[in-house]
């Protein structure tokens, strides 16, 4: 299956024209905040245990 791909003259990408705004630098408190913010509603602790059971190694084996 071949794709199309376009050249770059002809891609259609936004120009932004205004200034970007001043990036927000987070301190360590806060980061903590937001990655137990992001585990709390994200994170599916049932299917990270089927995922981990699965990697494991469950058939006896030998190396000679």
């Amino acid at each position: 299956m071949k794709y199309k791909t376009k050249t770059i003259e002809k891609l259609d990408l936004p120009i932004i024209r205004e200034a970007m705004p001043n990036k927000k630098c987070l301190s360590m408190d806060d980061y903590l905040k937001f990655v137990n913010l992001h585990l709390k509603y994200t994170f599916n602790r049932n299917a990270y245990k089927r995922w981990k059971k699965m990697l494991a190694v469950n058939i006896p084996f030998s190396i000679k």
